[in-house]
């Protein structure tokens, strides 16, 4: 799957029931396309997991709504170039995020200042962090067998990309083409992992980003209806023997996928 696709060629492939690849080329353009035309309809420059620098403007209040969601980690907060910790307790001065939906489509997250606002002022405000939907750390056995694969359960949707390996201790294990070795790992870019035998019985860690279920299927029914519409043109009717009369609806996106994607839009912004 290229980097930004909500669905791969196979997946499409299979929901037309096309087994030839002489539009191949087409196909995946059209993929990337529409996969484009979704993200900008829900006002989301990306979903697939991605490290931000957000600046805004201080509002002089003690909360900032993020643009990006979910939010998988915060690598730093910084007011007037200066540096804020993260709040250790309940109690304690420093920045803190609003807890997010495990779940897709998830919502948008505030991060907050315990102790303090954001002072007012033009760009003033900087977050560096981590967005896009991941499932971390999900927990896994090395098999002990050679060209055995471990598949990544994939609970909310399809595996999109790698975030990283580790160990239970938090070593991180490297990613190679083939034959991994002790501490490597193999991806079949379908959500398999294949590891070292001598790695067989470790506990490991997987990070990956993934497509909502839901994005995914509204990808495929849109291509698919302008992979179809090619046949028909601005024909809004056909009539077959004069016996029978199929009428078309012509729209730039189909009603039912518009319904769905309503829920992942991004509505507000700082």
């Amino acid at each position: 799957m290229a980097q930004g696709d909500l669905v791969s060629l196979a997946q499409l492939k299979a929901h037309l029931g096309v087994q030839s690849s002489g539009d191949d080329i087409l196909l995946a353009s059209m993929i990337s396309q529409i996969s484009r035309a979704i993200c900008t309809y829900l006002n989301r420059p990306f979903v697939w997991p991605r490290d931000v620098l957000d600046m805004f403007d201080g509002n002089g209040r003690p909360k900032i709504q993020l643009r990006h969601w979910p939010v998988v980690s915060i690598s730093s907060v910084s007011i007037d170039g200066h540096l804020v910790p993260q709040a250790t307790s309940e109690f304690g001065g420093g920045w803190t995020v609003e807890a997010g939906d495990d779940e897709p489509p998830g919502a948008m997250q505030m991060l907050m200042l315990r102790g303090g606002s954001f002072s007012r002022g033009w760009q003033n405000v900087s977050i560096a962090y981590r967005a896009g939907y991941q499932i971390s750390n999900e927990t896994c056995v090395a098999p002990g067998a050679a060209s055995s694969f471990v598949i990544a359960a994939q609970p909310y949707g399809g595996y999109a990309c790698d975030c990283g390996v580790t160990y239970a201790n938090g070593q991180s294990l490297t990613n190679v083409v083939a034959s991994p070795a002790q501490g490597q790992y193999v991806l079949d870019g379908a959500g398999g992992y294949l590891f070292s035998v001598a790695d067989g019985g470790q506990n490991l860690l997987l990070n990956y980003g993934y497509v909502p279920m839901d994005l995914a299927s509204c990808a495929l029914e849109w291509a698919a209806d302008r992979y179809r519409y090619r046949e028909r043109i601005a024909m809004t009717s056909k009539s077959l023997g004069g016996q029978e009369t199929t009428a078309f609806r012509i729209a730039a996106m189909p009603e039912y996928v518009m319904m769905t994607l309503r829920s992942f839009a991004r509505i507000i912004a700082n």
